[in-house]
């Protein structure tokens, strides 16, 4: 895009997908819906939708909490569920970095992160794929307007 997009939803979407490329190896980490093809193992982020925070009324003053979830895939062929469940601490773990992942926000670009939470962690097996689904909120403030 040739312009900054203002969207809560975005922000978290590129934040998240780069820290965890940055801190996870040998597997690719995508961006919820994309075009590019995704071979396993791999991880999504997905800031699947934003709402504003009901708590500041009429006015949220650009506050805003994105429902992001994040998708562990193996595939059952090439590795064990063991292999597979330990990929998934690793991203649950990065992910309670609350820390390092605030640090990745600059106020005048990205907004603020102010927190973020677990709200559940999904695990199943499909066509011989091992797949984890957790869900985060995300309470976010976008950057001032340009």
């Amino acid at each position: 895009m040739s312009i900054p997009f203002y969207s809560a939803r975005t922000i978290v979407e590129e934040k998240v997908s780069a820290y965890l490329t940055a801190n996870l190896t040998g597997v690719a980490v995508h961006k919820g819906i994309t075009p590019e093809i995704k071979v396993i193992p791999l991880v999504t982020a997905y800031a699947k939708a934003s709402k504003a925070v009901d708590a500041l009324g009429s006015h949220p003053f650009g506050n805003y909490t994105v429902t992001l979830e994040i998708g562990v895939y193996s595939s059952a062929d090439d590795e064990t569920l063991d292999q597979h469940r330990t990929r998934v601490q690793s991203v649950q773990n990065l992910m309670s970095d609350t820390s390092a992942l605030k640090a990745l926000w600059t106020l005048s670009t990205d907004g603020i992160l102010y927190d973020l939470w677990v709200n559940q962690d999904e695990e199943g097996m499909h066509q011989r794929k091992y797949g984890n689904m957790i869900e985060y909120t995300v309470f976010v403030m976008l950057p001032p307007a340009p």
